[in-house]
């Protein structure tokens, strides 16, 4: 009755039609919303599989170089040493490159798994960033709006890292080391090798002169 009387009182002699109004306000908002999600998957797009791969491989390529010098390190630490107790060809000498070995191995699989693991992790951080903004774009329907939130928010997560020092991954070996020497030079100790007081696999005893 409301809409019948408004009619005859604008003179426009007919109900105007408010459901579709109301259907073409909605199909505009859908065309913005489209538009604006168009943008922002274009916009995200363009960290793909390979842009993840890089990442990762920027954490090896910093990491690397500092495992290498540590196994240097090491590796100058363990032949010193051995060479001074005149261990140069026993079997401690064997187990020690042995587990010298191992530990390199480990620690170039550490390094590999967290690369892949930042690169995870900011793929993640992506792809809420941009669930986010799709959901703001659902509310706002401004596309304008939606583009350059997502052109500022991807580019800041995407940022280079800053990459924590690489930890020194020998020092549970080294440390290993140390202490079988103390417990060497311990008063009764037969050897951690079955073989004479400090000899290491060797039948002959280590003189004063040979322990340095």
């Amino acid at each position: 009755m409301g809409f019948e009387l408004y009619s005859l009182v604008s003179g426009t002699g007919k109900t105007p039609d408010y459901a579709g109004q109301a259907a073409a306000l909605e199909a505009q908002r859908q065309k913005r919303i489209q538009q604006g999600t168009n943008e922002i998957n274009q916009i995200f797009g363009a960290y793909d599989k390979g842009f993840f791969d890089q990442r990762a491989k920027a954490y090896e390529d910093f990491a690397l170089p500092q495992l290498s010098q540590q196994y240097q390190q090491t590796r100058d630490q363990i032949g010193f040493n051995l060479a001074n107790r005149g261990l140069s060809k026993s079997s401690a000498a064997n187990k020690q490159w042995s587990d010298l070995f191992r530990n390199m191995q480990s620690a170039k699989q550490g390094i590999a798994d967290t690369g892949r693991g930042q690169a995870q992790q900011l793929q993640q951080q992506l792809d809420t960033a941009k669930g986010t903004l799709l959901n703001q774009l659902y509310q706002s329907a401004d596309p304008a709006q939606a583009a350059q939130s997502a052109v500022a928010t991807a580019a800041s997560i995407s940022q280079p890292s800053t990459f924590a020092p690489l930890a020194n991954q020998f020092s549970g070996l080294l440390n290993q080391y140390v202490v079988s020497q103390l417990l060497r030079n311990q008063p009764g100790y037969a050897g951690v090798y079955g073989g004479g007081p400090g000899a290491y696999g060797s039948q002959t005893p280590v003189t004063a002169s040979t322990q340095g």
